[in-house]
């Protein structure tokens, strides 16, 4: 039985300053990631003094949830072992699971000492590792990763998209009108009675079609060219008309 009742006040006050804590790690988390990504964009970018200040802050947060928690322990009527993690009640002088010797005294300071070397977040417990507020660092990369694109430069390139498709369907009618008269004279200059009066209208008419085809070719390059001369504007540039 434990030599006391748990004061709920207090266990109460612990509690929530382990979550104050593990909401402040959750933050560092963040800036600690924004950082490294910053360096990714930029090789030159020395961040090193920023990361460390950060990573020194973490585990100092660590150290005093971990004081924290023996402390709610402690007001339970209850200490760790040191050498297993089982909790036992105050009065037991050896620990019930794997027999190692508490010390003397069972001052909350004894109790509730940490050490800082063999503390960290693979020794916490599910429920004290903190949540890292994962969604709010990946609005902050696609932000950077994908800038929005000015208005500007949506309606030049969808006017541009636009032109080449009405260009080309011109074209290709251009062809159509050339070829067909001519495949058209063709056929009727065969059946004729005089080759040499055949001859002149299969070199017309195929003349005619080269002519056609011709022009239809240059319409298409120059709406290539058109699309192939269209400015690539920066997100923060504006696009003169």
């Amino acid at each position: 039985m434990a030599l006391f009742d748990p004061k709920k006040n207090q266990i109460s006050a612990l509690q929530k300053s382990i979550e104050d804590k593990n909401r402040a790690i959750g933050v560092y988390y963040n800036e600690i990631g924004m950082l490294y990504y910053k360096q990714f964009k930029d090789m030159n970018a020395d961040v090193s003094k920023e990361i460390n200040s950060r990573c020194e802050n973490i585990s100092t947060l660590y150290i005093e949830i971990e004081e924290c928690r023996l402390r709610i322990l402690y007001e339970r009527g209850y200490k760790e072992c040191a050498n297993c993690k089982k909790e036992n009640l105050l009065e037991h002088a050896y620990c019930s699971a794997c027999g190692q010797k508490f010390p003397e005294s069972n001052d909350v300071s004894v109790v509730t000492r940490v050490d800082p070397v063999t503390l960290g977040p693979v020794g916490l417990k599910a429920n004290d590792v903190p949540v890292v507020p994962v969604a709010a660092t990946a609005a902050a990369v696609a932000a950077v990763e994908e800038p929005e694109v000015p208005a500007e430069v949506v309606e030049t390139t969808e006017a541009a998209v636009e032109s080449v498709e009405t260009e080309g369907a011109v074209a290709a009618e251009l062809v159509e009108e050339a070829v067909d008269p001519a495949v058209s004279g063709v056929a009727e200059a065969i059946p004729t009675e005089e080759p040499a009066e055949a001859s002149a209208v299969v070199k017309e008419t195929v003349e005619n079609a080269a002519e056609g085809v011709e022009e239809a070719y240059v319409l298409a390059g120059d709406v290539a060219c058109e699309v192939e001369d269209i400015p690539e504007v920066a997100p923060d540039e504006k696009v003169e008309e």
